[in-house]
């Protein structure tokens, strides 16, 4: 129990800055064969709701969805409130490949996502004026993972690379929204998945840690650094427990 609090204040912590990019957590179904679907809900960064369904023995396809809302914003601009206003949304989703050796098992999504952030910084096209500023960006991402599945407990490691343009700021400070557009920029996304089942496979207790940074020193935009979440999912269909190598593939 100390540990799972120490775990929430840290995400609480972590969470408490305004960023308009917010990576979301990562998308690593491990999949065994054709026919397998997951979901799973996951806190950290917020709400970070997953699906994945496995349409062959090697092809499968992922969808993901991210929200918070944290506007609790002094209406009298008082600074030390300024970071608890924040609010993200991304929907994307994504198709990939994915194979199996015995336990082991490799994977690559590609994707595309649309998602809006808001937050309360300086920005440098407003000048040194801070104001609420609310961003839209189109994203697009590659995502490896190298996954060890057993019975009982899951892990992959996820080197997702991210490519994220904003093509608009709008903000208090101005009337008229700023259109950008023709600056995207790459992020190193990786991070590490664990999964816990439980009831003969079928459902699963998840966690995940990981960080984003950009491949160039000048981000123009606020972002979240580090990124933690903990969740439950469900599993149907796929692999079941007693399979063997031969009948997974």
């Amino acid at each position: 129990m100390k540990k799972l609090l120490l775990f929430i204040s840290v995400t609480i912590a972590i969470s408490a800055c305004a960023p308009v990019y917010v990576p979301n957590m990562r998308n690593s179904p491990l999949f065994r064969k054709a026919g397998e679907f997951q979901g799973s809900v996951q806190f950290g960064n917020g709400l970070d709701a997953q699906a994945a369904v496995a349409v062959t023995n090697h092809i499968g396809i992922i969808g993901n969805y991210s929200f918070a809302d944290h506007t609790n914003f002094d209406t009298n601009n008082n600074p030390n409130n300024d970071d608890d206003y924040h609010k993200h949304k991304l929907l994307e989703g994504g198709l990939g490949y994915y194979e199996n050796d015995g336990n082991w098992c490799f994977e690559v999504y590609a994707g595309y996502g649309k998602g809006e952030g808001s937050s309360y910084a300086d920005y440098e096209f407003w000048g040194t004026q801070s104001a609420r500023s609310t961003g839209k960006f189109e994203r697009y991402f590659i995502q490896p993972g190298f996954g060890y599945n057993k019975k009982i407990f899951h892990f992959s490691i996820i080197p997702r690379i991210s490519v994220v343009n904003f093509t608009e700021f709008s903000s208090d400070a101005v009337a008229t929204p700023l259109y950008l557009g023709n600056d995207p920029k790459v992020f190193i996304e990786p991070a590490f998945m664990g999964r816990v089942n439980l009831m003969d496979n079928h459902m699963f207790f998840c966690f995940q840690a990981g960080f984003a940074v950009p491949a160039a020193t000048s981000v123009y935009f606020e972002y979240r650094t580090f990124q933690l979440s903990t969740g439950i999912g469900f599993r149907i269909g796929g692999w079941r427990p007693d399979a063997t190598t031969e009948t997974a593939k």
